[in-house]
């Protein structure tokens, strides 16, 4: 079962397993706005481990600090969605700095899959 949240600054879809988070074009995704995300998703998984889809469809910019302060124990795994060349030498940073799998993808429907069958 899917249910959709919209802010001002991203959408998210939240599933059994996974979430789908697409930040929106020329945004700039800070402590402040991943801290109101990673209570999106305690709200929806709890205690649960779940893995979490990031479309980058749209081009924007990110507070790499977001790694150090936002460490969820449940999260288990990061897929990085996107074809914009930028974005994907920003997700190889990145993957230094997220402590589970990390998994990069041209594709959403190659992410979804790769979470679906996570666990």
């Amino acid at each position: 079962m899917e249910k959709k949240v919209v802010s001002d600054f991203c959408e998210l879809y939240l599933y059994d397993d996974y979430a789908i988070v697409r930040i929106f074009e020329n945004q700039h995704l800070d402590i402040k706005k991943n801290d109101w995300i990673r209570q999106q998703y305690k709200d929806h998984f709890g205690n649960k481990e779940f893995v979490v889809v990031a479309d980058r469809r749209f081009p924007h910019s990110i507070d790499l600090d977001i790694y150090k302060n936002g460490k969820m124990r449940n999260k288990k795994g990061l897929a990085i969605v996107s074809t914009i060349e930028e974005e994907r030498e920003r997700a190889y940073v990145e993957q230094k700095l997220f402590p589970y799998s990390f998994a990069l993808f041209g594709s959403l429907e190659d992410a979804k899959s790769w979470a679906q069958h996570f666990f």
